[in-house]
């Protein structure tokens, strides 16, 4: 049995642009109007007996956003907070030691399932925008087959210290993104 958004897939893909607009019955006798802008709308019987066409309220999809901002080394705010997938990391204030900038990090898991892999990509520029550094890193690892070291639901841990060795500056420009929430 087809599901009904791969039947309305279906109907919308096969259906010739030239016939767009029209009125298709589905098998289990609702009706459905289909644009030529690739959206669809169910059309139902007002009281009148005529037809009305209801629109399909959604929520837009959003692509992956790549957060950024400008942080000042020795502030005591954070400096981003990420979210994807019911897990939101926290990158705390800068700090830098030994010819490394280092951005300490705290994992949420808002999510209804354990967290055993996050891992963000980071970019660190200078005030004109000259990139110091980019890296892919895993912010929460669990050990493999541990299940008591997986991120549980509605918890929250410190997660992995990044460091980047880059020059000390007063200001960076920091753009980062969650590349990889893996659950289990």
């Amino acid at each position: 049995m087809f599901s009904k958004k791969s039947l309305l897939l279906a109907i919308a893909l096969t259906t010739p642009l030239c016939h767009a607009a029209e009125i298709v019955t589905l098998k289990d006798g609702r009706q459905v109007k289909l644009n030529d802008d690739f959206t669809w709308q169910y059309v139902q019987k007002d009281s009148d007996n005529k037809q009305a066409v209801i629109p399909v309220t959604a929520v837009p999809v959003i692509e992956k956003q790549n957060r950024y901002t400008t942080a000042t080394l020795g502030e005591q705010k954070p400096t981003l907070q990420l979210t994807q997938s019911g897990v939101d990391v926290l990158l705390e204030p800068l700090r830098y030691q030994s010819g490394s900038l280092l951005i300490p990090t705290a994992i949420t898991n808002q999510g209804t399932e354990s967290v055993i892999l996050v891992t963000i990509k980071i970019t660190v520029a200078d005030e004109n925008g000259q990139i110091l550094d980019t890296q892919s890193v895993n912010v929460w690892e669990s050990i493999k087959r541990m299940a008591s070291t997986y991120l549980r639901p509605k918890t929250h841990q410190p997660g992995r210290t990044i460091s980047l060795p880059v020059k000390q500056l007063k200001h960076y420009k920091i753009s980062a993104s969650i590349s990889a929430v893996t659950t289990r």
